[in-house]
């Protein structure tokens, strides 16, 4: 987990004693070692950054685990469990995949919004914010990763590479994440990005013009739900919410953070 000294990660060890997954602290500013984690780390300009570093340096050792997860540390788990979420993500064999997101939280795409009806969804993208990828997918492609400053863009990269080596992208929505902050120009990040005069839509647009024409607006290519009764109900009510989840969350006076 990307995080400074507020990061909401001992919710995360505190929810699951018996956890699957082991915790990683990639933080921006000092701080004292986590007696939970195995190891706490600083650096990188960013969290894309730091863990390519981490990673080449041999300071992060992916070679015990199958899955890695880059969480940002400003999220709550609402629905489910992480250590459900890489059961799934593994189950189903996802390159890149995500924790849908809750309605309540701050957004920034409604696709990353969960499907109440769906088990998962087969997407071509899912947002840096706390993307889940392959291990085996990080050692053979990390020096193809598209590490943007303002990390921008980065994630439509990696999605498409997923999917042109034969991957699966998707993201997961029996696993939940609320988004507790906006995210705010006036941020310490974003601060900094502009004192370097990084214009992050910039960056992101650079990343867009290398992908083909179909790659650069998320796009949601499948809709699973859970085996059982009612199954082809179900499926076809996902479908329906997934093409309404606009009206259905203003019909539940859900707010409308941006409309993409």
């Amino acid at each position: 987990m990307r995080t400074g000294a507020n990061g909401l990660y001992p919710g995360w060890l505190t929810q699951e004693p018996g956890r699957n997954w082991d915790l990683f602290l990639s933080t921006y500013i000092p701080m004292p070692a986590h007696p939970a984690a195995i190891a706490t780390e600083m650096g990188g300009y960013n969290k894309l950054e730091h863990f390519r570093d981490c990673v080449l340096s041999g300071s992060l050792d992916l070679s015990p685990y199958r899955l890695v997860l880059l969480a940002d540390d400003d999220l709550d788990v609402t629905g489910g469990s992480i250590s459900a979420f890489f059961e799934s993500a593994d189950r189903l064999g996802l390159t890149v995949s995500h924790p849908a997101q809750d309605w309540s939280g701050y957004w920034s795409l409604r696709i990353m919004l969960r499907n109440p009806l769906a088990e998962w969804r087969e997407t071509n993208f899912v947002e840096i914010m706390c993307p889940c990828i392959d291990t085996a997918f990080v050692t053979s492609k990390l020096a193809e990763f598209p590490v943007t400053r303002s990390t921008w863009g980065s994630d439509y990269a990696i999605s498409h590479l997923a999917r042109a080596g034969g991957g699966r992208v998707g993201i997961v929505d029996t696993a939940v994440i609320r988004h507790v902050k906006p995210i705010q120009a006036s941020g310490v990040f974003y601060r900094k990005l502009a004192g370097d005069g990084v214009v992050p839509a910039d960056e992101l647009q650079a990343v867009l013009d290398t992908l083909p024409p179909h790659e650069r607006s998320p796009r949601v290519l499948g809709i699973h739900v859970r085996p059982g009764p009612l199954r082809w109900l179900r499926q076809g009510l996902a479908g329906l919410v997934e093409r309404k989840k606009r009206e259905v969350m203003k019909l539940f006076g859900h707010r409308q953070d941006r409309e993409d």
